[in-house]
């Protein structure tokens, strides 16, 4: 009876004491860890075999995470930008000029207040490859590559393949295709993923000694209980890699302006801005002045965002010119416009239904060589 008793009671203490050590990991996540979401953090890989060498960051990701979604962001290494008066690739900053202005650029470019980071080698493709290998990758064409400086010697064939630490580093380091550096962002996207889905296959005992092996290997501003919170809060989170805004320029990627804002919301607010259509105003004027630029005095007042503006610097005869009118011809957007004129230009604006002096303005126009197909509303304003 005793010999039957006592695996029970052993099988009763192991899982209390499981029980118990899963409850104190908790504690430790929810009670030590000061880290709150949203939350942002670098990631910098250094183009060295030791994170102590100073050197360029020949990777840098933005990383930005809910507890439901994370969004990785690679910045190109070759994103031309002006630091302190001189143009500078944004993989020179770290070395020039430390991790703390390569922090604050990205801070600017983003509107995002960035303090953690996290610099590792590529080294740690290796370490970790070798805890959870194999590590399955689908190569998309033969990658056969020496370097004898480096001593780095790539040799993997198209397919799938299971690769170990060493392999991995290789595909993760190769740039030598015609895509240059966005196909080697493209394969560090492909193995982030692929370590990602083979370490939700693992054991806890493997999942402590990959954390472990992540926090010794590099610098970073993360306490343990850091790693396990983000692990815990965003294991079963929707991840995805977004563009950053750019467009090439000679020999360099310069940041695309017009696609900045788009981006720099949807880091923020985890969401695709709405897409607000334009509306489309025609100024003229029933007065002469040649003190100042008309154009200039429209926008100088008139710069709500939203609007497409044009101007016409020429007197229309048929309006009294001591007061202020508006042809408003997308209903729809009516009150808006209405309030923003009369905010801008402090004026009362009188809405305008007479047929002819429609049909007469938009011969004014017309004879101006203004398209007034689109037009959401015309505006003569008075002295």
């Amino acid at each position: 009876m005793q010999k039957k008793i006592r695996p029970i009671l052993i099988c009763i203490l192991l899982f209390f004491l499981l029980f118990s050590i899963f409850f104190s990991l908790i504690n430790v996540i929810n009670i030590k860890s000061k880290l709150s979401f949203p939350f942002y953090f670098l990631i910098m890989g250094m183009d060295s075999n030791n994170t102590e060498n100073i050197s360029r960051t020949d990777t840098i990701i933005l990383a930005s995470v809910k507890k439901d979604k994370i969004l990785l962001m690679p910045i190109p290494r070759d994103l031309l930008l002006n630091i302190k008066g001189k143009d500078r690739r944004i993989n020179s900053i770290y070395e020039l000029y430390g991790k703390e202005e390569l922090l604050k650029t990205v801070s600017n470019l983003t509107n995002l207040k960035i303090d953690n980071y996290i610099i590792f080698n590529y080294s740690i493709f290796k370490d970790i490859g070798d805890i959870l290998s194999p590590v399955s990758i689908y190569v998309e064409k033969d990658m056969i590559y020496d370097d004898f400086h480096q001593n780095l010697h790539i040799e993997l064939k198209k397919g799938k393949n299971d690769l170990d630490g060493t392999k991995l580093l290789y595909y993760v380091r190769f740039r030598h295709d015609d895509f240059g550096d966005i196909g080697r962002i493209q394969r560090q996207k492909k193995a982030l993923y692929a370590l990602m889905n083979s370490i939700k296959k693992q054991g806890f005992q493997t999942l402590l000694k990959t954390l472990n092996t992540v926090l010794k290997n590099t610098i970073n501003t993360f306490s343990f209980p850091d790693i396990l919170k983000l692990y815990s809060s965003s294991k079963s989170a929707n991840i995805e890699f977004i563009e950053f805004p750019y467009k090439l320029k000679d020999n360099y990627a310069v940041v695309d302006n017009s696609q900045l804002l788009k981006t720099q919301y949807y880091l923020k607010n985890f969401k695709k801005q709405e897409n607000k259509l334009q509306k489309w105003i025609i100024f003229t004027k029933s007065y002469t002045n040649y003190n100042y630029s008309f154009y200039s005095f429209v926008f100088s007042k008139f710069n709500k965002s939203g609007y497409k503006i044009k101007t016409i610097d020429n007197k229309v005869d048929f309006f009294n010119n001591t007061k202020n009118y508006v042809f408003i011809k997308n209903i729809k957007v009516k009150d808006e416009i209405l309030n923003d004129l009369k905010n801008s230009f402090n004026k009362d604006f009188i809405i305008l239904n007479d047929k002819k002096k429609y049909f007469e303005t938009i011969n004014f126009l017309v004879k101006n060589h203004i398209d007034t197909i689109n037009y959401d509303a015309v505006v003569i304003l008075g002295e």
